[in-house]
């Protein structure tokens, strides 16, 4: 198949993506520096999702695999029966487990690189 590299952007449409929460986000005057530490932890969810993009391996064509960022949440926590790519780690250069995910426990079933 004949794949042709065209420009394009992505159109999020209304979802809030990261420069709307960040853009639109205000400390109010009741805030105090646990605001920060507030606010910092859940834009942390975007560093960890840079850092997995990054590592996304490019098909032979230059085209990206397709996957769905709930998968590799999915399998981070151990519900791989909730993932729709049951290989999801194999898109990726970096081992899902060795990032770390908010609010998300991770799976103890398979061992991370950092625990060997």
């Amino acid at each position: 198949m004949d794949h042709q590299k065209t420009s394009h952007k992505h159109d999020f449409g209304n979802i809030n993506f990261p420069l709307d929460n960040l853009f639109y986000f205000e400390f109010r005057k009741d805030c105090t520096a646990e605001c920060i530490k507030d606010i910092t932890a859940k834009f942390e969810i975007y560093k960890t999702a840079t850092v997995l993009f990054q590592s996304l391996k490019v098909n032979e064509d230059g085209t990206l695999p397709p996957f769905r960022f709930l998968d590799v949440v999915n399998y981070y926590c151990g519900m791989d029966s909730l993932c729709e790519n049951k290989n999801i780690q194999d898109l990726f250069s970096v081992n899902i487990l060795d990032l770390s995910f908010p609010d998300a426990t991770r799976r103890t079933d398979i061992p991370t690189k950092k625990e060997n």
